[in-house]
């Protein structure tokens, strides 16, 4: 047999063996390095590296096209106090030339407790529009230039629960909570032209493989990005497999419910369109979560859904024509509620795919419903290193109190009660490098800081199978990736070692020789 591609490495995970061949996309021999003169002949390319052969990491919730085109704007992510967003306010305005003023990854923080309203920066927007959108996309800020440009004038409420804030007053204070809100404003923002958004996406595309990730489960079809996903892809450029999840509306109707159904599979060679995604509710830090029982200011009480039970028929509805579904639960409430609407759908369609995306704030008896209802957790470790303080000083935590704060992202709880954990980034909320979401799912700290709920962190084991094992299970495609095999579709990541049998603090730094996506070598790193 002679195969178009030869790997040798020191090494394959899970195997005594040194060398694999690929064929059609797919692992076709498995052997040592003397069993590699077999399969190779004319036209073999073979790649030697050092190292090991890792299953294909993949980033089982990310937001590449979210990413491509916020990250036009201004990163606010190291700005840290309000005078330090005012200097980058001003700065950026004086760059805009009387344009926009757009910015991403602004942290709750620097609001020091305070609701957010733009008068704190009033003075360095000055008559500029202006939208910056907080770290957690969730909310964001408009100057009073941007509101007045988008007719809003006072506040507005939606179904979901989306608002425009507005003071004691009336006027609008600039903070948009979800999505409707922040649509407001976004809409009136000029549009870059596909062409620019589609070679920033193909740039971003390349170094999430660079960092060693083979394909990514993408969290949104908004705007309809095929023409950007196509433009990728027919130039060369998608260095990812991507695994789609349009949003499901909770205003959508069953009629719209049959759209989606029949647009899953469609997409590239690369780019598929996989599976559907809900929201139940929003985020802690903005007040839109679904909790239990209310946060400190009295909020987080309610789903995003005004008929929850409207969200448990349609999850069935997708179970029942086997399109895999995720949704966004954050608060105790929201994760309840999926876990009991998923397990109603799984005993109605038995082999149904699902998934909670996030799990921020679960209770013993909650981690218990989940591991009952058979989804798969889908979770993000630098959310808690990255956001939450030890100490209980950051806004998610001040929100929840100490004892709640206590029951943050459960992930060692979760997988020794049985339940499947898959891992990923959020990009662009957090950064998309597994290994740092490697090392940080099993020290729960960063940078040096107290690490939080330290009983919580993951062995090296479970954290890799969250890369591999647990984002193939919760796609629904465990026979076909998440470890080396013949007949297994040939995405691999080869690093300097095998992050499961290193220390966390030598993954952050392993180095990424190589990786494969459909048998074909995407990125080269030496």
């Amino acid at each position: 047999m002679t195969a178009p591609l030869v790997v040798i490495a020191d090494a394959l995970h899970g195997h005594d063996a040194q060398a694999l061949a690929v064929a059609d996309g797919r692992i076709v021999a498995i052997g040592d390095r003397a069993d590699a003169r077999a399969w190779t002949g004319v036209g073999t390319e073979t790649l030697r590296v050092p190292g090991t052969v890792l299953p294909g990491l993949v980033d089982a919730h990310a937001h590449p096209i979210l990413a491509a085109r916020v990250s036009r704007g201004r990163d606010l992510r190291g700005v840290r106090t309000l005078d330090q967003l005012r200097e980058t306010i001003a700065h950026e305005r004086l760059r805009a030339a009387g344009g926009w003023v757009l910015g991403w990854g602004l942290e709750h923080a620097v609001w020091e407790g305070r609701t957010p309203n733009v008068d704190a920066v009033a003075d360095a927007a000055g008559d500029a529009p202006m939208l910056l959108r907080m770290f957690d996309a969730h909310s964001a800020l408009a100057s009073r230039a941007a509101l007045e440009l988008a007719g809003v004038r006072e506040e507005r409420t939606f179904a979901s629960g989306s608002c425009v804030e507005a003071d004691a007053t009336g006027r609008p204070t600039g903070f948009l909570r979800e999505h409707e809100a922040i649509g407001l404003i976004e809409r009136i923002v000029p549009s870059e032209p596909d062409a620019v958004v589609a070679a920033r996406l193909a740039d971003q595309l390349a170094d999430m493989a660079a960092s060693g990730l083979t394909g990514a489960h993408v969290m949104d079809f908004e705007g309809d990005p095929t023409a950007l996903y196509d433009a990728v892809e027919d130039a060369g450029r998608m260095s990812l497999r991507l695994r789609i999840h349009p949003w499901v509306d909770p205003e959508m109707a069953p009629g719209d419910w049959e759209r989606l159904v029949s647009e899953t599979g469609t997409g590239g060679r690369l780019w598929r369109r996989h599976g559907v995604k809900f929201f139940l509710d929003g985020t802690v830090d903005n007040g839109t979560a679904w909790l239990c029982a209310p946060d400190c200011h009295g909020e987080s009480l309610r789903s995003t859904w005004s008929s929850p039970a409207h969200y448990a028929a349609a999850i069935a509805h997708f179970a029942g024509h086997g399109v895999p579904t995720a949704t966004h639960a954050i608060g105790d409430a929201a994760v309840r509620h999926a876990a009991a609407s998923i397990a109603a759908a799984r005993a109605a369609y038995p082999g149904s795919v699902h998934r909670i995306e996030h799990l921020e704030l679960t209770g013993d008896d909650i981690v218990a419903e989940v591991a009952a209802s058979g989804a798969v957790a889908s979770m993000q470790p630098t959310h808690v290193t990255r956001f939450v303080h030890a100490d209980g000083s950051d806004n998610w935590s001040e929100r929840l109190g100490v004892r709640r704060a206590q029951q943050g992202w459960r992930t060692r709880s979760l997988v020794e009660l049985g339940v499947t954990l898959a891992l990923g980034s959020d990009w662009p909320i957090a950064p998309f490098d597994p290994r740092e979401i490697l090392a940080e799912a099993q020290t729960r700290s960063h940078g040096g800081r107290p690490p939080v709920q330290p009983a919580e962190a993951l062995t090296a084991t479970q954290a890799l199978a969250g890369y591999t094992a647990g984002a193939a299970a919760a796609a629904g495609v465990s026979s076909e990736e998440g470890r080396i095999s013949v007949g297994m579709r040939a995405d691999l990541s080869v690093l300097s070692a095998d992050p499961s049998t290193c220390s966390a603090a030598e993954v952050s730094s392993l180095a990424v020789h190589a990786t494969i996506v459909d048998g074909l070598v995407r990125h080269r790193g030496i």
